[in-house]
């Protein structure tokens, strides 16, 4: 009976070791990003696939974003004070559109979007801004109420 306790805690503790080797090695994958929406990739960590994807996050968006990131995709939603979303905006290098509008149909009808719950109150105006470098082309969109709303959806060419 001694044996078969002794063995038994052998195994319990390999089998320990090697889930603890696994969540060492997946830690900063986005499975466990509470910011990754449902369905973002594994494979990277945000940090890479934000470099991947052309898009740097500064200091004041902590707390205030979400993301997915796909093969070719990442969609990023930052909801901040407007001073942080302007932030961004700048860090990133994005040029807005002479024009605002409402929310335009490439953002409100994509499906992906829509997956998140993203909404686009009528009652807003939102600004298109944008940059194309090489082979990533980033778009977002900002709304124009105090607390910001940030949309970007960036993609690989």
């Amino acid at each position: 009976m001694r044996k078969w306790i002794i063995s038994g805690a052998a195994v319990a503790v390999v089998l320990l070791g090697i889930a603890g080797t696994f969540v060492l090695s997946v830690r900063d994958s986005t499975r466990f990003d509470d910011r990754a929406y449902a369905g973002s990739t594994l494979s990277q960590t945000p940090q890479e696939a934000f470099t991947r994807f052309g898009v740097t996050l500064p200091d004041c968006t902590e707390g205030h974003i979400r993301y997915w990131v796909g093969d070719r995709h990442l969609y990023v939603k930052i909801t901040a004070p407007a001073g942080c979303v302007s932030r961004f905006v700048e860090t990133n290098r994005l040029t807005a559109s002479p024009v605002s509008g409402p929310a335009p149909a490439a953002i409100t009808e994509d499906e992906q979007a829509r997956e998140f719950g993203w909404t686009f109150p009528a009652d807003r105006r939102y600004t298109l801004h944008r940059r194309g470098e090489g082979d990533v082309e980033v778009h977002a969109w900002t709304d124009d109420v105090a607390e910001q709303s940030l949309y970007l959806d960036s993609w690989l060419q």
